[in-house]
C-alpha cells in the first residue's frame, strides 16, 4: 500500500529525516507582532528563538486547526493516490485540541485514514512518524503498523531539562520578579519526566551546575530504559548543541542505540523550556 504520514510541530525529528521519508508536518502558529506566522514556515526556528531572546514576553499561540489536516488528507488521498493516511498525533493530555483537530479531520475518511495518539511528544513522535514510514516501505499492512506502534509505545522513555526560568516567568507561571531572580542565584535547573498517557511529571531539580543537569538527564535516562533493548535516540535542544552532544555520547556508552540523532527542539515546545532546554527522547528500534 502507499501510505502517507504526516504528524504536528511538536514532532522533533532532523528535516532531512523528514524530507527523505516524506512526512508532513502541519506548523503551530504563533503572533509575533499582531501577525499570525507559521512556525517552520514562515519563520525558522533558529529565527524564532533569535525574536524570542529580544522578547519580554512569550508570544501566544494557536494549534492547527482541523481545517489545517483536512487539507492535508485530502490532498494525500484525492491528489497524490496515497492508499493510507497515517496521523501522529503529540499526546492527546498534552494537547487536547490538536488531538481533537486531528480526529475531527479524519471523520472523512474513516476507512483511509487512522490517528496514532502517541500519548508523548518530540522525539517519541517524531521517532513515531519515521517508523510508520520505513515500516509502510517494507510492505507492512495498516493493521500491522497499529499493532507494532501501539506496542512500542508502552516502552518510550523521555525526559526534559531547561538551565533558565525566564521563559516561565515571561509566560505568567511564575508571578514574582523577585523568586525569578532567586532562582537564578541558586541556579535552579527544573527536570521532568514523561509518563504514559502524556503527562510532564517533575523530579527534583538540579541546583547550581549546568553540566549537573545533563548528568541528571542522563543518569534518568540510563534507569528508565532497559539495557537489553536496542533503542534509537532523538536528543533535541533549544540552542545547546553541545549539551546535547554530551548526553548522546554518553547513553551510547550506557545503552544499546541503534540510531541518534540532534536537532532542534520545536518552538512549541521550546518557548515554554527556555534557552538552553534539552529533551531525551528513546523508542526500541525497528530491528
Amino acid at each position: 500500500m502507499k501510505i502517507k504520514v504526516i504528524t504536528d510541530s511538536a514532532a522533533d525529528l532532523p528535516d532531512e529525516i523528514m524530507k527523505e521519508h516524506n512526512i508532513s508536518s502541519v506548523p503551530h502558529i504563533v503572533i509575533l507582532e499582531d501577525k499570525s506566522v507559521k512556525l517552520g514556515v514562515d519563520i525558522s526556528f533558529e529565527d524564532f528563538y533569535k525574536y524570542l531572546k529580544k522578547s519580554d514576553s512569550l508570544p501566544s499561540s494557536a494549534n492547527p486547526e482541523a481545517i489545517d489536516f483536512l487539507n492535508l488528507i485530502d490532498e494525500s488521498l484525492i491528489n497524490k493516490k496515497y492508499d493510507h493516511v497515517f496521523c501522529i498525533s503529540v499526546a492527546a493530555e498534552l494537547s487536547g485540541s490538536t488531538f481533537s483537530a486531528y480526529r475531527l479531520a479524519i471523520r472523512r475518511f474513516k476507512e483511509n485514514a487512522t490517528l496514532i495518539n502517541t500519548e508523548s511528544a518530540s522525539g517519541v513522535q517524531g521517532l513515531m512518524a519515521l517508523y510508520i514510514s520505513e515500516l509502510a516501505q517494507k510492505g507492512k499492512t495498516v493493521e500491522e503498523i497499529i499493532e507494532i506502534i501501539e506496542d512500542l509505545k508502552t516502552k518510550y522513555y523521555l525526559n526534559v531539562g531547561f538551565h533558565t526560568m525566564d521563559n516561565i516567568y515571561k509566560s505568567g507561571r511564575i508571578k514574582s520578579k523577585s523568586i525569578l531572580y532567586l532562582t537564578k542565584i541558586i541556579g535552579v535547573k527544573p527536570i521532568a519526566q514523561m509518563e504514559r498517557p502524556g503527562k510532564l511529571v517533575s523530579t527534583i531539580p538540579v541546583f547550581f551546575s549546568k553540566k549537573g543537569m545533563l548528568r541528571k538527564l542522563l543518569k534518568l535516562a540510563i534507569k528508565g530504559t532497559d539495557e537489553n533493548i536496542k533503542y534509537d535516540l532523538v536528543i533535541s535542544h533549544v540552542e545547546n548543541f553541545k549539551g546535547a552532544q554530551f548526553i548522546s555520547e554518553k547513553l551510547k556508552k550506557a545503552r544499546n542505540i541503534n540510531r541518534d540523532f540532534i536537532t532542534s527542539a520545536s518552538p512549541i515546545i521550546g518557548s515554554n523550556t527556555g534557552m538552553g532546554t534539552i529533551i531525551v527522547s528513546l523508542l526500541p528500534s525497528l530491528e
